[in-house]
């Protein structure tokens, strides 16, 4: 059943799989791909990025959610204009390298979680009174990705220490948050591109 925010919001979800990490240097074939995905991204190509599908999808969704996209850009946008600020597509880590490229195939943003310290299932919803993310107390209503037991991240923000995946994380889990419009078919994509990424598959 979906909860609240997904029935409000309807086609708005958590999707999630689980991978291994046992090695979290960069790899080389992932670095190549990114390299050449670089090259899609020109400062025409990142502006006429949104009127695409799935990149449209999200910028419906986060002025939906009272985001304007043009002060905070969606996921896909924020990588693109991060490409053309760096030059490129730079290899971080294993675990970074696969979200971007996940991201940057398909404009799905997927996140990645220690799964010693989250389980799932993941849903999307409303925060309540007093609850907190690290030391920060969470207005109620705020929009957040959670497990059964936490909140785990601000909707479209960046996980954090200690749930996100980090060096020490050998077991994890991926979150794709999918906008209203986006197919299961490309969030689907998303994490496996991620998982294969980050496991070696």
């Amino acid at each position: 059943m979906p909860g609240a925010l997904e029935a409000e919001f309807p086609g708005l979800r958590a999707e999630w799989i689980g991978c291994e990490c046992s090695e979290h240097r960069s790899d080389a074939g992932v670095g190549e791909r990114l390299a050449r995905l670089a090259s899609r991204f020109s400062g025409r190509q990142a502006v006429e990025l949104r009127q695409q599908q799935v990149p449209a999808a999200y910028r419906s969704l986060f002025l939906q959610i009272g985001i304007d996209p043009d002060q905070q850009p969606t996921p896909i946008e924020q990588a693109a204009l991060g490409r053309l600020v760096a030059g490129g597509n730079l290899p971080q880590d294993r675990i970074s390298d696969a979200l971007l490229l996940a991201l940057l195939e398909t404009s799905v943003p997927v996140m990645a979680f220690d799964a010693s310290l989250v389980t799932a299932p993941i849903e999307l919803r409303e925060a309540r009174g007093g609850e907190k993310i690290g030391a920060n107390e969470l207005a109620p209503g705020t929009l957040i990705v959670a497990d059964a037991e936490q909140p785990l991240c601000q909707l479209f923000a960046e996980p954090e220490p200690p749930l996100a995946a980090g060096r020490a994380s050998r077991h994890l889990l991926l979150v794709a948050v999918a906008a209203p419009g986006v197919s299961e078919l490309a969030s689907d994509e998303a994490l496996t591109i991620a998982a294969e990424a980050i496991s070696g598959g």
